[in-house]
Parts: C-alpha cells; structure tokens; sequence
C-alpha cells in the first residue's frame, strides 16, 4: 500500500490559525487523497470474487476501482510559560471505495462502501527537562494517536482499512486508541514508553478486521540528525539511527475472519526488535558518508502459552536494504536492494506457530513506491505477508529540471520484485516449487510542493508454480476454475493534496 502519501496524509500539520489568544492557539487543516485502478487479469486470470446479497459471489476479472478519503484536522496548543504547554489533535476520516473494489480474490470493498469516523481525538502535556545536563522534551500523550516507530515495519498502523470503512489501498487511517504514550526526545537520544490498541471492528470490516490487541512496551533510539533536522522528532531527519523496540501483547482476541493458522495467537506474545538505518558506515573518502545507506530490521515473536492448538509461537521476520545514490552523475540515480523474510513453519498443523504475524507495519515513510509491501500487484493483493521471501531492486531517478514551479520535483522509477513462498507446504500447497512471481513496476512521481503530489504507475507480474496454485487454492467453495494465466497488471494513478 501506499507509503510516502499515507505518511503526508497522517502527520501533517495543520496549518490555518483558527484561534489565537493569549497562550492559546488553534489550527485547522484538511487533506484530501484519491487513487483510480485498472487491473487486468488480477490474480493471475483467477479474478475478484464481491459477495452478494443472496449469499454468492460475482466475479470480475479485470477490476476497475476508484478511492477518495477527506480527512479535516483540529490541532491545538496552550502555553504556560517556559516551554509547558497543553497540546491536543482532533480528526475525522471520511473515505469511499467506487467501482469493482480491491483486487484480492475475496473482494473486502466491492459494493462501493463509504464511512465516516473519528480519527484522531489526544491530550496531553509537553515540557523541556535536563538530563545529564542535555536539553530534553518530555510529552505525556493520552487517547487516540498516530503512533511510529521508525519507519513502521513492525509498528505504525493501528486502524485497518476494509469492508464499509473503505479506501483499502490507500489506507489513510493510522490512529490506535489509547491509554497514551509518553516521549522523550533529545538531541541524540529518543525514548517512548507506550500503552496502545488497535482498533478492531469486523461489523464495519465485514469479517476482515485484524484481531484487537492491546500492548505496552518501549522503545529506545540513538540517531545522529541530517543539518539542521530535528531526528528526536521526525523521523525523515535523522541521517542515522539504531533503535531497539520491546513490547507485550497483554490481551488479544483472535478475530474469526483472520487466519489463525498463519498469524493469529497474538495473547501473550513478547516482540522484540533490532532495526537501523541511513549512514551507519561513514568513509568520507569513498564518498559513503553521504551517499551510502543500509537499513533494516529484525524482529522476533515469541510466545510460550499460545491458544488455539499452538503450543508455542517462535517467528521472526526482518529486511536488510543497502543503497547507494550517485550525486555525480545527472538525475542522480538511487539504487537499493532490499531482501525481506517473513518467517513461515513448514507444518500448517503443527504445534509450533512459525509464521510472522506482520503486526501493525506501515508500508513505510522513506519511499512512495518501494515500500514494505511487496509489489502493486502479487504483493499487494496475493501473495500473504508470511511465509513469504521478496528480493527487490529499485532504481530512481530525479529531473534535473522544474516542470511547474521552482520547488516542484519529479522522480522516475523503476521497481523489481520476486517473491517466493519459503515452504509452499505450510501454506497448505504440494509438491509445488516456491517461486510465486516476478513483478516489474515503473513509476513517475510528482511533487507540486509539500502539500501536493501525484503519481501514476503502470506494471506486469509474471507467474510462477506457487503464484498459481496460491490463485487457485483462493477461489470461493464450489466455483468453476477460472483458466489461471501467466501475467497480471496494473495502472493505477493516485493524487494527495493538504490545505
């Protein structure tokens, strides 16, 4: 799913002073987001199955699908003095899915859904402190809240978009509910300390919700900021950074629309985490200190009292991205390549869960395209985020040249990914080899300013053994067998925009 736009579209800052008196100060803000989706031969020629009303399915093989979200925001602050100040945001989230709905082969927003709900809705105190003789801030933080770590691989969305709330791919909602977070940002140092849930509806998500879990944990940064950024704070502006994570999952229902067998069983888990990024490696004379980048992550769950026939639960699941931009040549091309695996067991009947549960990842804030999800075709809409390996090569490019206005950017790209299943058994497939597709994806993406932007990709995915007998394997009881074809694709074009 989206990344950079989802980033915009959640933390930025509401900008038109409504109120201003005295110490007190209140702003106001809207954004606004659409995308449009052409998918031929989704999933592989096997199509997306939209419920009816009479109980069965009506498939579409190529879907064409259209999303619009609106998003007004309320932000307030109220000084007393020396840096003390009462802080609070308040949002609303209206969203609609039009046409066909998403392209999973199980549609979750085919009947053109729309909501309105709260978004947003925190208090709380900030305040300078000295520790260790080092100028600090301090923020309690209670209610509903965006809440991030790092880039979000392993926390960043708290709210699913699906079913009647809408806008599945361009998941605008990010806020979990409370009791609050309480931060602690320095110069060099970050801590939070964080007592969240997610928020959980299979009435409004139509049996899709992920399962409500409420956790309480920490985490600890030390990062080094580019000139003049503030990495305490945003998370864009570090130029370094390692971060370990911590939590435990103190309660959590098992969501009967989920698939227990590969992610659930969260009640009780410990999740532990070890993630980095940016310039970690400076060698001012190759050059590496501003050019090279290595990110990523590891993460474990571990879980000795699971339910619902496990034992036990031990996965993993972790990413290592090396990237090199070079500054001297024109449009100063970007490349990375990032390898991921989401940890999967061999034996879907065993006793012992070995399948990543992703949790509440983000598809990230470094990149638009290129984010966590693996691809805009297989990845996104079959291929499961467990059990699961991606090797992806990205290349960008940036115009040396304004096409507008003097800030305006463009930026072309060019995204490969390959996904294999890591044990087609224990995704319930046999004697079938692991290789589920290639996807190759390329982009152009344009950024008016820092309120507006708008992209347009176009794509193929090419099959492979597990790709198709995943397509096939999906299909609703009792329906004849679509011919399952080599390719899939997509043309998809999205627009964001903050006033």
């Amino acid at each position: 799913m989206l990344g950079a736009v989802a980033s915009l579209s959640s933390y930025a800052k509401a900008e038109k002073t409504l109120v201003s008196v005295g110490g007190l100060t209140v702003q106001g803000g809207l954004d606004i987001g659409g995308a449009a989706f052409y998918l031929p031969s989704v999933n592989f020629g096997a199509g997306s199955y939209a419920p009816r009303s009479d109980g069965q399915y009506k498939r579409t093989k190529s879907p064409v699908s259209g999303e619009l979200y609106g998003k007004p925001i309320l932000t307030g602050r109220w000084d007393w003095g020396h840096g003390v100040a009462v802080i609070g945001t308040a949002s609303a989230l209206g969203a609609a899915t039009l046409g066909h709905g998403d392209g999973q082969i199980m549609s979750q927003t085919s009947g053109s859904p729309h909501s309105i709900y709260l978004e947003e809705a925190n208090i709380g105190l900030t305040m300078p402190v000295k520790i260790a003789h080092a100028p600090h801030t301090l923020t309690v933080l209670g209610g509903r809240q965006s809440f991030i770590v790092d880039d979000g691989f392993l926390i960043g969305k708290g709210t699913y978009s699906a079913g009647r709330r809408g806008a599945w791919w361009y998941a605008p909602r990010f806020a979990f509910s409370g009791p609050g977070v309480i931060k602690l940002e320095g110069q060099s140092f970050r801590a939070d300390a964080f007592m969240l849930e997610s928020n959980t509806d299979n009435d409004i998500d139509r049996g899709y919700d992920r399962p409500k879990t409420k956790f309480v944990g920490f985490d600890v940064s030390w990062f080094t900021s580019t000139p003049g950024g503030h990495g305490g704070s945003v998370y864009a502006e570090r130029a370094s950074y390692v971060t370990l994570t911590y939590f435990h999952i103190r309660d959590a229902d098992t969501s009967a629309g989920y698939d227990h067998s590969a992610r659930a069983d969260r009640n009780g888990m410990n999740v532990a985490s070890l993630s980095w990024g940016g310039t970690l490696f400076p060698v001012k004379t190759l050059g590496i200190s501003k050019n090279f980048t290595f990110y990523g992550s590891f993460v474990s769950e571990q879980n000795s009292h699971a339910g619902n026939g496990y034992k036990s639960v031990e996965a993993y699941g972790m990413f290592f991205e090396p990237g090199y931009r070079f500054t001297m040549l024109p449009w100063q091309p970007k490349v990375f390549y990032r390898y991921t695996q989401f940890g999967g067991g061999k034996n879907p009947n065993g006793t012992v869960k070995r399948s990543y549960d992703t949790l509440f990842l983000y598809d990230g804030k470094r990149y638009c395209y290129g984010g966590y999800w693996p691809g805009e075709i297989i990845g996104m809409y079959l291929a499961p985020l467990s059990n699961l390996k991606v090797q992806q090569f990205d290349l960008t490019v940036t115009a040396p040249f304004h096409l507008l206005k003097r800030e305006d950017g463009l930026k072309l790209g060019v995204h490969y990914y390959n996904l294999s299943l890591l044990h087609p058994s224990g995704a319930g497939l046999h004697n079938v080899a692991n290789h589920i597709s290639d996807e190759v994806d390329v982009t152009a993406e344009y950024a008016m300013n820092a309120t507006t932007s708008a992209a347009l990709a176009g794509g193929m995915a090419f099959s492979g053994p597990s790709g198709k007998a995943l397509a096939q394997a999906g299909l609703p009881a009792g329906y004849p067998m679509p011919k399952i074809s080599r390719q899939s694709g997509i043309l998809e074009f999205y627009f964001y925009k903050h006033f």
